[in-house]
Order: C-alpha cells, then structure tokens, then sequence
C-alpha cells in the first residue's frame, strides 16, 4: 500500500489528541469539584446566596501582534534605519504608529516601553547606548 506513511501519521495524530482529550476531561471533572466545594463554602457562609448567579471570569490572553521573536527584530531593524539615537519610548511611539497598536492608555504605552526595553536590554552587546539626563539613547552599533 503506498499510502502507509499517510495512515501511520494519521493513527499518531489521532492517539496524540485522543490523549489530550482525555486529560481535558479529567481536568474538567476536577474543576467542578473545585467548583462544588466553593459552592458547599459559600453555602455555609450565605445560605440565601445561590452560587450559580456569580458570573463567571473569562481570561482572555492579549492580543499579540508580533510573532515569537519578531519584536526584537522589529526594534533592531528601526534603530538601524535611524538617523539619530531613539529612547526606548521614542521607539515604542514609533512601533505603535507603524503597527497600529493602540496606546491611548498610559498602561498600554507603558508595557510597550518595557517591552522595548527589555529588547535592547538583550542585545546591549550590539548597540551603543549614552545616557542624557535621565534617559537613555539606543542606536545601532
């Protein structure tokens, strides 16, 4: 049969989600045990209060717009096409514009910022940096 190595793989696909269904599963049966004795202690504290009425909490990962490595070369890639030395702000206002991320919130501008940081900060051996006042300009080296 030519299509062997098809039915192998796909008999391997097949264990291996089968094998993560079954610890889906069992994480499930024991998240709701989790979640009766919560309900029992609730109980025990607020008779009057029925447990299924509290809304659940959703974690949502956020958004990403870079793939795993791409961020540093982002960053890298913008220092060398400067003309002058950036701050790490300097930067992450020009990430954001370009990639059309939105930090119209100072918290979002702000995790920008670190993550530019740490960026550089990882590739500190090829950049010269200079510090001015309290900041710190990048360029590339």
């Amino acid at each position: 049969m030519a299509e062997s190595h098809v039915i192998s793989a796909l008999r391997d696909k097949r264990a291996e989600l089968d094998g993560e269904l079954r610890q889906a599963e069992k994480r499930i049966i024991q998240l709701r045990a989790d979640l009766e004795s919560i309900d029992g202690a609730l109980r025990v504290f607020d008779p009057s209060l029925a447990p299924r009425t509290i809304r659940p909490k959703l974690k949502r990962k956020p958004p990403t717009h870079f793939r795993h490595g791409q961020f540093c070369r982002v960053v890298l890639d913008m220092l060398r096409r400067a003309g002058d030395p950036m701050t790490a702000r300097d930067i992450a206002t020009q990430i954001a514009f370009d990639y059309r991320i939105d930090v119209s919130a100072a918290a979002a501008m702000n995790r920008l910022v670190v993550k530019v940081r740490q960026a550089l900060t990882s590739h500190r051996e090829t950049l010269a940096s200079e510090r001015r006042g309290d900041a710190i300009y990048w360029r590339a080296g």
